[in-house]
């Protein structure tokens, strides 16, 4: 098996206590086509037009230093 390695960013919504975890880049506005709930409430995967799989959002607190 061979991994690719992709540039990611992610960012982190203190007041929705959310991450979100762009897999291929910016995502452009309506970039989302559907979303997919996993193990509710904690992740959600955003999907493209194509059904790829996008972003990751993960609804969690950050951990306080």
């Amino acid at each position: 098996m061979t991994l690719e390695e992709h540039p990611g960013t992610w960012t982190y919504d203190p007041e929705a206590e959310a991450a979100y975890i762009y897999l291929r880049g910016p995502i452009a506005p309506g970039g989302v086509a559907r979303t997919v709930t996993v193990d509710s409430p904690m992740a959600n995967l955003g999907l493209d037009e194509s059904g790829r799989v996008i972003g990751i959002e993960i609804l969690a607190a950050w951990p306080e230093e």
